[in-house]
């Protein structure tokens, strides 16, 4: 039987869609999000730790070096970004 690994994440940024954040140098808000397979991952709201929101797996920038994240809109307007630990 084979071992599944488990992916560990931390919180990256929370603000509104649109800003200026950059992940890993790429400014993400310009960039075209590659949603990875549909997957998913469930983690806490960065603010509030009791709540748990389902985030995307996305990867922007060239396919060759991608850079990875975990996006979840948790307000109106709002997104919250995890990336790999």
């Amino acid at each position: 039987m084979a071992q599944q690994t488990v992916e560990r994440w931390r919180t990256a940024h929370v603000g509104k869609r649109g800003d200026r954040v950059r992940i890993g140098g790429q400014p993400v808000w310009q960039r075209e999000w590659r949603w990875l397979n549909k997957n998913t991952v469930r983690l806490p709201h960065p603010l509030n730790t009791r709540d748990t929101f389902s985030f995307m797996i996305c990867e922007i920038g060239n396919p060759n070096a991608p850079i990875r994240f975990a996006a979840a809109q948790i307000e109106p307007d709002m997104w919250a970004f995890y990336v790999p630990d």
